[in-house]
C-alpha cells in the first residue's frame, strides 16, 4: 500500500507541473518566418497563433497565392517551433522525476 501512496504522490507531483508548464507556455513565445522575411508568425507555447506580421510590399504585389503560400509556411513552422519548445519542457520534468522523456 505505501508504494501505492507514493505512486499517487508522484501522480499529483506531475499533474501540478504539467498545468505549471502549461500557464508557463501561454507567456513564451516562438518566431518563424517565411519568404526571407515577407511574412513573420509568432506563436505561443500554447500553439496559439499570436501574430502575424506581412511585408507591405508583399501584400501590394497582388501575388496572392504566394502570399497565402508564405502565411501557411510560416504557421506551420512557428506551431512546430511551439511543439519544440513545449516539448523541451515536458522533457524536463519527466528527466527530473527519472520518466523516459518519450513517455510524453
Amino acid at each position: 500500500m505505501k508504494n501505492l501512496g507514493n505512486l499517487v504522490k508522484q501522480a499529483q507531483r506531475v499533474k501540478a507541473e504539467m498545468d505549471r508548464i502549461q500557464e508557463e507556455m501561454a507567456s513564451k513565445t516562438v518566431e518563424a518566418t517565411s519568404g526571407g522575411g515577407m511574412v513573420t508568425v509568432v506563436a505561443n507555447g500554447r500553439q496559439e497563433i499570436i501574430s502575424v506580421r506581412i511585408d507591405p510590399e508583399v501584400a501590394e504585389s497582388k501575388d496572392l497565392e504566394m502570399l497565402q503560400d508564405l502565411v501557411v509556411a510560416a504557421v506551420n513552422e512557428a506551431l512546430k517551433k511551439s511543439r519544440e519548445l513545449f516539448g523541451e519542457e515536458v522533457g524536463r520534468l519527466a528527466s527530473g522525476l527519472g520518466i523516459p522523456g518519450g513517455i510524453f
